[in-house]
């Protein structure tokens, strides 16, 4: 099977970007670390600019690097039956303060980390930072049979970026779902 790295597409100058000011003590990259998360706040608020891009996107770009979805995306996601914990945010337009109405947005925590970075087919970099070795791929290889079948998941050792199978793909292009894009990596058997 082939899998792909998830990312945004910013081929659409139109798209709207949100941005959080005060993500009510959460931290950036709490949400890469696959843990379910039980005190969420549901006054976490994005906000927007019309001036700046008036598409509403299903995957929206913010300033957090978050993976924030749509109502049809989450939907999307469910039918796939993965482990994604979904995190309801406020989309608010930034002058008016009045809230989106059209669609309801949500942080996908995607809980499913699996060990399956193949290091010896990837091309990538190590640094040493006071004792511990942190990696930096360029581009990835993973082991096919250690995702067990996985649809949308992240890398142990490297959990901020997003993959996903090409069932998840073919779903998201079929379904019209906007501001994905993806990157082949490889796939060793």
């Amino acid at each position: 099977m082939k899998y792909f790295k998830l990312i945004i597409d910013d081929s659409n100058d139109n798209d709207v970007v949100v941005h959080c000011e005060d993500t009510l003590g959460f931290e950036q990259y709490e949400l890469k670390e696959g843990n379910y998360l039980e005190n969420w706040s549901d006054n976490i608020t994005f906000y927007y600019n019309l001036r700046d891009g008036n598409r509403f996107t299903d995957y929206l770009a913010n300033n957090w690097g978050w993976f924030i979805v749509s109502e049809k995306l989450k939907r999307l996601i469910n039918t796939i039956g993965e482990g994604v914990q979904f995190l309801p945010v406020n989309v608010v337009d930034f002058e008016s303060k009045t809230r989106i109405e059209d669609d309801e947005y949500f942080v996908a925590n995607v809980l499913e980390v699996v060990d399956a970075l193949n290091l010896e087919n990837s091309d990538y970099s190590v640094m040493d930072i006071d004792g511990e070795k942190i990696y930096s791929v360029r581009k990835y290889a993973v082991s096919e049979e250690k995702i067990n079948n996985k649809n949308i998941f992240k890398l142990k050792g490297d959990e901020i970026p997003f993959f996903v199978s090409e069932t998840f793909k073919q779903l998201v292009e079929g379904s019209n779902i906007t501001g994905c894009d993806f990157l082949e990596i490889r796939s060793i058997l």
